[in-house]
């Protein structure tokens, strides 16, 4: 019964494309912003590019609480940043 309870109560999590949408929104990138959707066999990255971003670790948590996508990788080079969000995938 229990388990039945945890299985129920599992939350669902947001089409990456969704994800994609809040993520571009927390951030407050509006300039030269691309990203890209990756997916393995258990795992999915949105690498976002930009070269209008600012660390805010608020948003950054907001992220994961919305989308359950944590920043995994943040690197910088000539003024462009690149984010590498990931999760698991969920089946169904």
């Amino acid at each position: 019964m229990k388990k039945q309870m945890a299985m129920a109560s599992k939350p669902t999590l947001l089409p990456i494309d969704e994800c994609e949408e809040w993520i571009w929104d927390i951030l407050d990138c509006t300039k030269d912003c691309r990203f890209e959707h990756i997916v393995d066999e258990d795992k999915e990255f949105l690498i976002f590019n930009t070269n209008d971003f600012s660390a805010d670790t608020k948003a950054l948590y907001k992220i994961r609480k919305i989308t359950a996508m944590r920043l995994v990788q943040m690197s910088t080079h000539n003024g462009l940043t690149q984010l590498w969000f990931f999760r698991m995938r969920q089946y169904s």
